[in-house]
């Protein structure tokens, strides 16, 4: 028999998931405020998108433990919800985060390409900038997602 790579009991699990949403809320807090701030280019959209996506990944596999809902329940003080509901909350209002900037960043003509990257002479790239007015929808994306975590 081998070695188990995990054996993660649900008191670890349930600290990974406060631990992961917390962090999560912190850094869509702090981009709200960076958006807000000024402008912002494409390579900061990316690194943004792609800690969306791992942490709904990551929340994801978390969520799926058998017996959560039951044990949060029991384990944080007067906590009533359903943590698989407010998990899915969660998710779903990343996703919208996601959503909106796919929908919203900049494309080609043919809508198949996006326009992040000026190409310089030199073969250099200059990132796209976004102006505070370009990312106010992100901004409210990124609120309601905010919003559910407590």
């Amino acid at each position: 028999m081998g070695v188990p790579a995990t054996n993660l009991n649900l008191n670890t699990i349930l600290t990974q998931v406060q631990q992961l949403c917390g962090n999560w809320r912190s850094y869509a807090q702090q981009a709200v405020t960076t958006l807000a701030a000024g402008s912002v280019n494409s390579d900061y959209v990316f690194s943004f998108l792609d800690v969306m996506r791992s942490n709904w990944t990551r929340l994801g596999v978390l969520a799926g433990a058998p017996g959560l809902d039951a044990y949060a329940t029991q384990a944080i003080q007067g906590y009533a919800g359903t943590l698989s509901v407010d998990i899915t909350a969660t998710r779903n209002a990343a996703v919208a985060v996601v959503n909106w900037v796919v929908t919203n960043f900049p494309k080609d003509s043919t809508n198949s390409f996006i326009l992040s990257h000026t190409l310089n002479g030199d073969g250099t790239r200059t990132p796209r900038i976004f102006t505070s007015t370009d990312t106010a929808g992100l901004r409210t994306a990124l609120n309601s997602f905010i919003a559910t975590i407590s």
